[in-house]
């Protein structure tokens, strides 16, 4: 356990102790205050609810299944505030909707994950997010590592395990190096930098634009790949209406 972990434990035990006796909710009561935090009355209007009542029911069956029964209610309070800001005008747009959707930040610090400290990942999912882990990775290895992460500029040495590089950058397994255009192979996606993804075949490819078929975030400019009328199709806004598929969850 290094020195970092052993501080980052520290400070949580300390706040633990710290005289704030409030209980950590259980995933059932976290779901009953994201589906009121959600459940506003411009989304039971545009969404044509049959009542609130119905609107929280719907919602807390799709935050059941998005939030694992496991997760760290430390930052569900500000969780529940951005999708509560996210939804008061029923027009969600870019962060907004990798809140709801993907449980992008703040609310990816409820998951907990699957591995600890230097244990290999395929994405940051895979990690302790509420421990303030990500998956690092170098283009020497398929896999990456759990890890604190530590921004390293461009050139700058990254061989050390927690070391990632700033962006439009990667790691080589030695130094940051400038990422790679299109059409060259790759073997993670930050070999390809911001404007590109690195392709099912191990090739860098240019990000896709709004509107253009896709099967996973990581090909859309925008970050988020939804399914609509029975495709997915890159998109960076979602304006809720009684025909729109997100509003199945919300009456």
């Amino acid at each position: 356990m290094n020195a970092q972990r052993t501080l980052m434990i520290g400070l949580l035990f300390m706040i633990a102790c710290s005289g704030d006796d409030k209980r950590a909710r259980t995933q059932e009561e976290f779901c009953q205050d994201w589906a009121e935090a959600a459940c506003s009355k411009e989304v039971l209007s545009v969404c044509q609810a049959k009542d609130a009542a119905s609107c929280h029911d719907s919602q807390e069956a799709f935050c059941r299944d998005l939030v694992p029964e496991d997760f760290s209610d430390e930052a569900g309070d500000d969780c529940i505030d951005a999708v509560k800001d996210a939804y008061k005008d029923a027009d969600l747009e870019g962060e907004e909707l990798a809140t709801v959707l993907k449980l992008g930040a703040p609310c990816n610090e409820l998951l907990t994950g699957l591995q600890d400290e230097g244990e290999t990942c395929d994405q940051d999912v895979d990690c302790d997010a509420s421990l303030w882990l990500a998956c690092v990775r170098k283009s020497t290895s398929e896999e990456g590592v759990c890890e604190f992460p530590e921004l390293v500029g461009g050139g700058r040495n990254c061989e050390a395990a927690q070391k990632t590089c700033e962006p439009s950058f990667y790691c080589n397994g030695e130094n940051c190096i400038e990422s790679k255009g299109t059409d060259k192979s790759c073997t993670i996606q930050e070999e390809c930098g911001q404007d590109g993804f690195c392709s099912s075949a191990g090739i860098c490819t240019v990000r896709l634009g709004l509107d253009e078929v896709c099967s996973a975030d990581y090909e859309c400019s925008t970050g988020i790949c939804y399914e609509y009328d029975g495709a997915q199709v890159c998109t960076d806004r979602i304006r809720l209406a009684k025909s729109e598929p997100l509003c199945e969850n919300l009456r």
